[in-house]
């Protein structure tokens, strides 16, 4: 609907405009005219954006609210431009530039809260930020449609470079009364929008001014009017499109034409130059470093993982969260496929906590928080334990209920309280890939005997499509892809398949594969194996803990080193300090690296696994 209304608007402005243009175009017959003559220029606009939507949320910024339909913003661009007249009146022209633009879409929802634990009709705003930067180009053909003022219409496209976008809910209604987090704003989340659209069509029309700096008419200075018609969305598969409306002022130079000089017609017989077919060519290898063309091989090892269990689990009400696995027998054996990260294993926590009580004899406490109420505390514990019973066939003799209330401490959560052998870390086996060197280069060519118009690259393995690029114009001369990503879903002795599919500006298609051979590197008599032990910084190893595995793995270690996530003050002191204990244990000194946060801390249980230590221990496997 809005979409129609904005092109509608458009078709009218441009009609009227032309009218009004040619009326001013008899009474200004006197009036110094632009040089039909090729003109380039800068120029800086700003304006303001119109957004159009139906869409109630984006993948990295999942919400429950209603729909957005509409928002605005501002937008600025600076170009570089140039034209050229084509015959009479009419210019063609091209625009090269940057462009920023923001938008905030709001939408309300209405829904009961708790204020002095009465229900009470709420209104909640959902407001989402987003801001676009982006390279642009436009094509556009001009007419002159009086003295001094010019008509024009095109087409660009924004070659999106960054998208970033925040949201936040709001009690607007009642004015009394908080959220759950004892604040009148919550679920605050800012991101990158990895689902924006990276390249965007728009249609462009505007009407600009040519006023004349001085008697030569070689400078000119330029204010414009412009509307950008949006025909992509800014997000993919979302219905978010943004229009534009700019002003702005310009500067052009018009060059002094120097009279050409009349080629003289040659008297020897023209020779058809004969150009070979179109074809394309592709060349891919691995790289390590600045070593290249090395084979791809596969390094397969069984490794271990000490997963640690934070005996904490976060309630937004009385309820369980979604993100928690909640298996409905003891039969369903599926959670253990999250067993695989310090994370997934924490999701697991209720499956793990009650096959041990099932299997053991041990007493499990259970301590509600709760900020105001002791009873809302202790329900959340009630409710813990009534799920273990009627699931797990724990005796209720064997948990114990207790709350706790403090003012101070709002996160709404349940403490697990029991012995080491309940709460003990997750031991899981696994086997890991490794593809030897992990990037693959490839370099694709064509002939040259036509000029490119678009291109695609396609890398794959049977039915798993490892990367796709696009693009128009020129190849680029190298196109780098990561494998290590894909090492578990990669087949060893499988080649990988290289396509490149070129299109010409004359419509001429050339198509170049390639196989890629990925070789299964064989396991010698010195085979390597791993284990990796994840700590908290505020809970590390014991010593009888660490010398257990320097019995265990000292004579056989190849290498021992310490991966530090996170960048404050605790985590690297806790990395010295586990340094310290491991060489008293016995281990040579491990070196230590620091790397960003394992998760972004969302939601509280993530800001604890974030900072983890990570000791990974090779060593020579035994037959």
């Amino acid at each position: 609907m809005m979409r129609a209304a904005i092109a509608s608007a458009l078709s009218w402005w441009l009609l009227w405009t032309g009218t009004v243009l040619g009326q001013d175009d008899d009474r200004n017959n006197s009036a110094p005219s632009p040089p039909q003559s090729v003109r380039i220029g800068v120029l800086g606009a700003g304006g303001i954006t119109i957004h159009g939507a139906d869409f109630s949320s984006l993948p990295e910024l999942p919400t429950c609210c209603p729909r957005f339909r509409d928002g605005s913003g501002l937008a600025t661009a600076g170009t570089l431009w140039g034209e050229y007249p084509v015959f009479g009146s009419v210019v063609v022209g091209l625009r090269l530039g940057l462009a920023q633009f923001a938008g905030t879409l709001r939408a309300l929802e209405r829904k009961p809260v708790l204020v002095d634990d009465t229900p009470t009709d709420a209104i909640i705003q959902h407001t989402l930020e987003a801001h676009f930067r982006s390279m642009r180009w436009e094509g556009y053909v001009g007419v002159r449609g009086s003295q001094l003022v010019d008509l024009y219409v095109g087409a660009g496209t924004d070659l999106v470079q960054q998208a970033d976008a925040s949201i936040r809910e709001e009690l607007v209604q009642p004015s009394v009364g908080t959220f759950e987090n004892g604040r009148r704003v919550r679920n605050e989340r800012s991101t990158t929008l990895e689902s924006s659209t990276r390249s965007m069509a728009s249609l462009l029309a505007g009407a600009r001014f040519s006023i004349p700096l001085g008697k030569s008419q070689q400078w000119w200075l330029i204010p414009e009017l412009s509307f950008r018609y949006a025909l992509d969305p800014v997000a993919r598969q979302q219905q978010w499109y943004v229009y534009s409306v700019l002003v702005g002022v310009g500067l052009a130079y018009a060059p002094i034409e120097l009279p050409r000089l009349k080629q003289q017609p040659s008297l020897e017989p023209s020779k058809e130059e004969v150009l070979p077919p179109f074809g394309a060519s592709l060349v891919a290898y691995g790289i390590a470093g600045t070593q290249e063309q090395l084979p791809l091989r596969m390094d397969v090892h069984s490794r271990r993982r000490i997963l640690p269990l934070l005996p904490v689990l976060y309630m937004d009400g009385a309820e369980i969260p979604e993100r928690y696995i909640v298996p409905e027998s003891p039969q369903d054996t599926s959670w253990s496929a999250a067993l695989h990260s310090p994370l997934g294993a924490y999701y697991a926590l209720l499956p793990i906590v009650g096959r041990r009580l099932r299997s053991g004899t041990d007493t499990l406490t259970l301590v509600g928080f709760d900020g105001r109420s002791l009873a809302i505390a202790r329900r959340r514990a009630e409710y813990i334990a009534r799920y273990f019973q009627s699931i797990w066939n724990v005796p209720g003799k064997r948990l114990r209920i207790r709350g706790s209330v403090d003012e101070h401490d709002t996160a709404a959560r349940v403490l697990f309280e029991g012995s080491k052998q309940l709460l003990a870390p997750i031991e899981v086996e696994d086997t890991v890939r490794t593809i030897i060197p992990p990037t693959l280069r490839i370099r694709p060519a064509t002939n040259g005997a036509e000029p490119l118009r678009q291109w695609t690259i396609r890398l794959w393995q049977d039915s798993l499509e490892i990367a796709r690029r696009s693009g128009s114009g020129g190849l680029p001369l190298k196109l780098d892809v990561d494998l290590s990503t894909f090492a578990d879903r990669l087949h060893p002795d499988a080649p990988l398949l290289l396509e490149l599919e070129a299109i010409s500006t004359r419509g001429s298609r050339a198509v170049a594969q390639e196989q890629v051979p990925l070789a299964f590197q064989q396991p010698s008599a010195q085979r390597s194996a791993e284990v990796e032990a994840f700590y908290f910084p505020a809970a590390l190893p014991t010593n009888e803990a660490l010398l257990e595995l320097a019995e265990r793995y000292r004579s056989t270690l190849q290498e021992c080193t310490i991966t530090a996530h996170g960048s404050t003050s605790d985590v690297s002191s806790a990395a010295q300090i586990l340094r310290e204990m491991l060489v008293e244990a016995g281990f040579p000194p491990p070196s230590i690296e620091q790397q960003e946060e394992l998760y972004q801390p969302i939601t509280p249980e993530r800001a604890q696994y974030a900072r983890l230590l990570v000791l990974r221990i090779r060593y020579r496997a035994q037959d």
